[in-house]
């Protein structure tokens, strides 16, 4: 067994692997307070600490990656979520619009949004336990109050929505009202570029490749 199912299941791996897994483990950590996702806190008497898991992958390159995610089933409507829903792009859209683009030969930039549910405010409070394997030490029984989304979370998904809907409106983009993974932005010369958004995966197209550019980079820098 070289990938782990448990964090346990590391401690029976050779020691290369064994570390390799463990700085995957501290990367995935240190991503999260780059982003300020949590911060130690203690645990207030009427709140309920949800639980969490690592995930563990290995990329086609042999590198491997820990994702820490949250085990929403452990949490309580009304208390830790309201909403859960979030619309994505119809696949008829796609196949309508990757049809047109060809037709009309227009210029289409992909991008995957790394770690897209961790750049949204929790309108919720929610307390999640420390991880396995990287408890502080002499703060064991502290717990982590999750400022924004984590992976796991059952309003994650929407989080991430709203923050989309929000940052594409700052870059010029119009929402479509006909499908919610398409975003529309018009020109001052008539040149149009069209986003579709799935989840953590979009498509930039246009008939100006310049401006497709422009807009795949400012969306990026949000």
């Amino acid at each position: 067994m070289d990938q782990p199912v448990f964090y346990k299941d590391i401690a029976r791996l050779p020691s290369q692997l064994r570390e390799q897994w463990k700085k995957a483990c501290q990367e995935e950590l240190e991503a999260l307070r780059k982003c300020k996702v949590f911060e130690l806190a203690d645990l207030p008497p009427s709140h309920k600490a949800i639980r969490n898991c690592w995930v563990f992958t290995t990329k086609s390159d042999s590198h491997k990656k820990a994702r820490l995610v949250a085990k929403g089933f452990s949490q309580v409507e009304g208390i830790d979520f309201d909403q859960i829903f979030s619309p994505v792009v119809r696949y008829e859209s796609i196949c309508l619009l990757l049809v047109a683009a060809a037709l009309e030969r227009w210029y289409i930039k992909g991008l995957n949004v790394k770690s897209a549910f961790l750049y949204r405010h929790l309108d919720k409070e929610i307390y999640m336990e420390q991880p396995e394997g990287f408890k502080i030490h002499g703060q064991e029984q502290k717990v982590l109050r999750l400022r924004q989304a984590i992976y796991g979370l059952k309003q994650a998904a929407l989080a991430w929505w709203k923050e989309l809907l929000t940052s594409m409106g700052k870059i010029g983009f119009e929402h479509s009202q006909s499908d919610a993974g398409i975003f529309i932005h018009k020109a001052s010369n008539g040149d149009i570029i069209v986003a579709m958004i799935y989840v953590d995966n979009s498509s930039f197209m246009g008939n100006n490749a310049t401006l497709v550019k422009e807009k795949k980079k400012a969306f990026m820098g949000i």
